[in-house]
């Protein structure tokens, strides 16, 4: 059985800044924060787990209202002139990593979390002696507690 797969993607070359987008700029870790999370699982021997969310981009609401054309081949032929408003991004466009951060982030801080002061890639979750860490990447997302409990509701969620 032969299966194909197709993705829309966004032209995000032809996007003009300030017209189509105002911010593209999602926070990324600098190497010092990356090696914090991973000195303090030392410390407290937390077993750290990675993911990498497949769909990041497609998941970031848009603070912009973005139009795109309909996909050659794919118009409809009683409205060849329409286009499609996105609610969410797509792959390609400019200000897809910030919004994907910024959903991450606000699901994140309303989940009691702490956004470092430094590193705004570094959420901490403290719940009495209990301590949970999340390190984002772009769409990678390193994290850890000393109670595995609170690693399981996070990677379920």
């Amino acid at each position: 059985m032969v299966r194909n797969k197709a993705r829309l993607v966004a032209q995000g070359y032809s996007q003009v800044e300030g017209v189509d987008f105002d911010e593209t700029f999602a926070p990324v870790a600098r190497l010092e924060s990356i090696r914090q999370p991973l000195g303090i699982a030392c410390i407290l021997k937390i077993k750290l787990h990675q993911m990498d969310v497949k769909s990041a981009f497609l998941n970031g609401f848009l603070q912009e209202e973005v139009y795109v054309a309909q996909p050659k081949g794919f118009e409809d032929p009683h409205f060849p002139e329409h286009v499609y408003k996105l609610k969410k991004a797509l792959y390609d466009l400019k200000q897809a990593p910030r919004a994907w951060y910024e959903r991450v982030a606000q699901f994140l801080l309303n989940d009691d979390f702490q956004r470092g002061s430094v590193d705004k890639t570094l959420f901490i979750h403290r719940t009495g002696a209990h301590i949970l860490i999340v390190q984002m990447y772009v769409d990678d997302i390193v994290f850890g507690s000393t109670d595995p409990k609170l690693v399981n509701s996070l990677s379920r969620q």
